[in-house]
């Protein structure tokens, strides 16, 4: 049953990875409309956004290669890194500064949602030996 586990996890790694992907080209191409969605306006904000989806770039690309040729070990201790990093994501979108707006909140959830897919993928894998 171990293959399973870490199928969901490589599974839910794939879906991350879409997501920063799509979230890199949005924040490169449309950097302004990014902001607004997150309520973060100012102009040096929209060139820091520019820079994280530049820097979102190479990770989902290094996360579509993590989800086809690590080790169940690898994979599952990428999953443990995630549920730290999601869930940071989540709290640092959330305490960004400005008001929060649903586009922010909308955009903490799918940071907590990932962090929640991660765990339970983990605790329901079982570890491979």
């Amino acid at each position: 049953m171990a293959i399973a586990g870490e199928y969901r996890i490589r599974l839910i790694v794939l879906v991350g990875a879409s997501v920063f992907l799509l979230s890199a080209v949005a924040l490169i191409a449309f950097p302004e409309v990014f902001g607004e969605f997150i309520n973060i306006t100012d102009d040096s904000a929209i060139w820091t956004l520019r820079m994280i989806g530049i820097v979102l770039l190479p990770l989902a690309y290094a996360m579509f290669i993590l989800r086809a040729t690590a080790s169940n070990h690898t994979i599952r201790s990428f999953a443990v890194l995630m549920i730290l990093v999601s869930t940071a994501l989540g709290v640092v979108t959330l305490l960004a500064p400005g008001t929060a707006s649903l586009g922010r909140w909308i955009y903490a959830l799918v940071g907590f949602a990932f962090a929640f897919a991660y765990s339970a993928a983990v605790v329901l894998s079982p570890r491979s030996r």
